[in-house]
């Protein structure tokens, strides 16, 4: 889907450079053609997953023997994680 930025009445040139700048962020759209710019091996891919996902569990792991530590911050990793 296309991203439309529409100036309004007193808007400048750099305000509106401002709103599509952060369209295009909130749509993830410079992230996503950086990872897709060349091409990777599925064996690859699978093996950066699973590097980042130990390295996550490896994370929440040491989060849980915290006392300080809020839920918030665990459940989000456990979101990045795939368990709900």
């Amino acid at each position: 889907m296309p991203i439309i930025v529409k100036a309004h009445g007193n808007d400048s040139t750099f305000d509106v450079i401002k709103k599509f700048k952060k369209a295009t962020a909130a749509a993830d759209i410079v992230t996503k053609t950086r990872e897709r710019r060349y091409f990777k091996r599925p064996s690859l891919r699978r093996t950066v997953k699973k590097t980042e996902m130990r390295r996550l569990r490896k994370r929440a792991q040491n989060l849980k023997r915290m006392k300080n530590i809020s839920p918030q911050v665990l459940q989000r990793i456990g979101e990045r994680l795939g368990k709900k």
